[in-house]
């Protein structure tokens, strides 16, 4: 019964992952939230009273709109303004008790100032006489719709947020509630989309992209012909970012849904940086109405995505390193093959044949070394034994096997080296890359599969590989089976697409493992030294 014992350690873990995992799915959609739910919340809202308290503490009886997307889970106040923005480090994961201080919550609950705050010259003014909701306008797309008043104007927000994006869309119009002298001033009053900071950090990086140039930690002034204004937790290309660009003309979804609304465009449009860590996007207002346009990105400071949103060509936004540079280049790859494979899960698919075509050579010297090793087991047991007592004998003789043999101990290793880099590369860029489409009977390629087909099908084919490597060695092949499936534990909740390529990969090296030992010798299984003593 004890060499059971881990096999039934391991299949009631799977038990618990095939019970635990079938709920995580993330459901687009709008569902109150009241600030009291949120964690650390006597942090949250120490500074109420006080003559900088957070923008919180006007709602500290209120609900928020929470909208979990695959890539951040966002909490809009009811006048539309971002409160927490809350991001995730794989697409599609479900995240729960929501800390307002935890460092993936990228908006300051500090702050005076939510995400997304209208200012006036610089201040800003809490939102009164609030109405305002969401509605579903498709399956991945909503759209808030929102009333409420400042000092002197009525403001009317429309706020587009999508499932696949991190980035939502702003289109703010103000409008004066009595006839105001605005020419009067010597300088005309400014009015400005802001983000007060991001998530805690005292000094983040802060750029401003303008006129196909950029400035890191720039002067409190205003740059004409913005591209972007960014605050970045670092410059190393990883942690998370606000990036926020103005957008030109007329919203393309809110006209295909009957609501018409224009913005400032082109020269009307400045950005600038406040101290401590403001970034704006403002424009002047006029003696009617005043409107800003605005995609504001909140979301991993990350190639893939960032490609995926069309970030790529703002100037300084992002210097990737070589990792990078090559995940770029799978994504373009991945890219090229969807123009002629008509689905995402076939793409993957493809891809995966190819990298499997690229590095089969190496697998095949790893397999033959693999099973080289294999058939002297029973000549170094043999060696070991005998010279027990004499390491550097045993060496020798061990060498002089390796030798006569045409073995190289250490020729799998190689391979294994050489194919870990672009591993590694695969998994970042299908953890990241939106596919936003389903395959066969998965709905979705960027979340789990809800029935567990595929995290079957790896278990299986990570067995038959155990096999193939361990067969003849009984420990060793008990021991690689129950990390099998301990593992299972884990892939559970991995997106689909990352496992329907490891299924391929793995299915593949299986195969070539089997074309392989088809030519080698059997050779007998190794019985461990202590089984004779329990057999008597």
């Amino acid at each position: 019964m004890r060499r059971f014992a881990p096999f039934t350690i391991a299949a009631a873990l799977l038990l618990a992952a095939l019970s635990t995992t079938a709920s995580a799915r993330v459901v687009f959609e709008v569902t109150p939230y009241a600030l009291s739910q949120f964690r650390n919340l006597n942090e949250s809202l120490a500074s109420c009273g006080s003559s900088q308290e957070s923008f919180l503490c006007t709602y500290e009886d209120g609900e928020f709109f929470r909208v979990p997307t695959k890539g951040a889970d966002f909490f809009f106040t009811p006048a539309g303004e971002l409160a927490a923005a809350f991001t995730k480090f794989q697409r599609g994961q479900t995240l729960n008790n929501y800390n307002l201080n935890d460092r993936v919550n990228l908006v300051p609950f500090a702050s005076e100032v939510p995400a997304g705050g209208i200012l006036l010259d610089g201040a800003y003014h809490t939102p009164e006489n609030v109405d305002g909701d969401f509605r579903m306008l498709d399956e991945n797309t909503l759209l808030g719709e929102f009333e409420y008043t400042i000092p002197g104007f009525r403001v009317e927000r429309r706020v587009i947020v999508s499932a696949v994006s991190e980035s939502a869309e702003h289109y703010v119009t103000l409008t004066p509630i009595a006839a105001a002298d605005t020419e009067s001033s010597a300088a005309p009053t400014l009015v400005q989309f802001a983000v007060p900071g991001i998530a805690n950090i005292a000094s983040p990086v802060v750029k401003i992209g303008f006129e196909s140039t950029f400035v890191t930690n720039p002067a409190e002034r205003a740059y004409q012909a913005p591209m972007y204004a960014s605050l970045q937790k670092n410059d190393n290309n990883r942690d998370q970012a606000f990036v926020m660009l103005p957008l030109d003309g007329t919203s393309s979804t809110l006209a295909g849904n009957g609501v018409s609304l224009r913005h400032a465009t082109g020269d009307a449009v400045s950005a600038t940086f406040l101290r401590p860590n403001l970034i704006a996007m403002q424009t002047a207002l006029g003696a009617g109405s005043t409107s800003l346009g605005i995609r504001l990105y909140a979301g991993n400071n990350e190639l893939v995505r960032y490609s995926q949103e069309g970030f790529l060509d703002l100037p300084g936004l992002f210097r990737p390193n070589i990792l990078g540079r090559l995940s770029l280049a799978i994504v373009q790859v991945l890219e090229f093959i969807h123009q002629y494979v008509p689905s995402w899960g076939l793409s993957i698919i493809v891809l995966t044949l190819l990298f499997r075509a690229l590095v089969w050579p190496l697998i095949t010297t790893q397999t033959k070394s693999m099973f080289g090793m294999q058939a002297l087991q029973p000549k170094i047991q043999e060696i070991q034994r005998k010279y027990k007592d004499d390491r550097e004998k045993l060496t020798q003789e061990t060498m002089k096997l390796y030798r006569e043999a045409g073995v190289n101990p250490a020729g799998g290793c190689l391979p294994i080296l050489v194919q870990m880099p672009l591993f590694i590369i695969l998994w970042r860029v299908f953890v990241n890359f939106e596919f936003a489409e389903g395959f066969l009977w998965l709905p979705d390629l960027g979340q789990a599969d809800p029935i567990f087909i595929l995290p079957i099908l790896y278990i299986g084919v990570m067995v038959a590989m155990s096999w193939f490597s361990a067969r003849n060695n009984p420990t060793m092949l008990r021991q690689s089976m129950i990390m099998n499936l301990v593992f299972g534990f884990i892939i559970f909740a991995f997106p689909a697409g990352v496992l329907l390529y490891y299924v391929v990969s793995m299915a593949v090296q299986v195969f070539q493992y089997w074309l392989i030992s088809r030519n080698q010798p059997k050779v007998a299984p190794l019985v461990p030294a202590a089984a004779g003593k329990r057999g008597k």
